[in-house]
């Protein structure tokens, strides 16, 4: 039998310290000051009333805003998983097309996407009667197409029409920035371990960190890691050519998967520990609020 005494002591002590308002510090943004930065701190159990639900609406702000520039946490999720479904829904238009290949083993004609439209309207004037316009967002593409892998199955008539037609929109990447892309780290395949070797005056092998920022622009202050957990160089480039702002349509192939696949998910990760980090505040500024007798949640 494990001994779990150790353990329970443990939580216990966490629990605790969790729960102790006297613990609980707001930290205010940093600054320069003297050429150093510096982060103000203050007890939240030293707090005016004033400064408590000044700040609880700054966490508020931080969840929910709707600021196209600077929108909340849940906001930019939303954003992301759109972002991530319009990838999706570009990649299933091109695997029709025969210009983006799965692991689907079914081999087709190209199916060009005027002519898909066409079929799609066809089929649902047909059917308007089981599937209504206002279904069409809900309704998977699978329901009125055979044949689709997978990975493209659960994608909705509403959004394939969308793209059929080239109204996606545009792919933000404003919120995904250089130091999250470069903070992934980068691993090398023996093709690109090939592709980036050269030499110094020297003649000796210069690091590969070193001609990739070379190559792609990148201050030497940037920090570029290798990492086995990061992306591949075809996916690092992939991303630091890409534009701030482009139409799905206009993105490369490889570009909409690594989005996809890895960068959007791993965008996503970074979101919900930002999320968790602003309610755990919250939940401090409650706790400190009700122990001075007032409530920030009516606020």
């Amino acid at each position: 039998m494990k001994n779990t005494v150790l353990g329970d002591r443990i939580k216990e002590a966490l629990e605790q310290n969790a729960n102790n308002i006297d613990t609980f510090v707001w930290k205010g943004p940093k600054k320069e000051v003297n050429g150093q930065r510096a982060q103000e701190s203050v007890r939240m159990v030293d707090a005016t009333p004033e400064q408590l639900k000044d700040w609880y609406k700054h966490c508020q702000s931080m969840l929910y805003s709707t600021d196209k520039k600077f929108p909340g946490r849940y906001v930019l999720r939303d954003i992301v998983e759109e972002q991530r479904m319009k990838c999706n829904v570009e990649l299933y238009l091109r695997w029709l097309e025969n210009k983006f290949q799965t692991d689907y083993p079914e081999v087709r004609k190209a199916y060009p996407r005027f002519l898909y439209l066409q079929d799609i309207r066809n089929v649902l004037r047909e059917n308007e009667d089981a599937i209504s316009k206002e279904e069409y967002a809900t309704t998977p593409i699978s329901t009125i197409t055979n044949g689709i892998p997978i990975e493209f199955r659960d994608v909705s008539i509403a959004s394939v029409i969308d793209g059929c037609l080239d109204t996606l929109g545009l792919m933000d990447k404003s919120h995904i920035s250089l130091k999250f892309i470069t903070k992934l780290g980068v691993w090398f395949t023996d093709k690109e371990m090939n592709d980036l070797l050269e030499k110094d005056a020297n003649g000796n092998v210069r690091n590969r960190i070193d001609v990739i920022k070379e190559r792609h622009n990148l201050k030497p202050i940037i920090k570029l890691r290798p990492n086995f957990k990061g992306l591949h160089y075809s996916e690092l480039r992939a991303m630091l050519n890409m534009k701030p702002i482009k139409k799905y349509s206009e993105l490369t192939t490889d570009q909409l998967v690594v989005l996809r696949d890895k960068v959007l998910f791993r965008f996503e990760e970074e979101i919900e520990f930002h999320i968790s980090q602003w309610k755990e505040i919250i939940r401090q500024l409650e706790m400190v609020a009700n122990s001075k007798g007032f409530s920030l949640i009516k606020e």
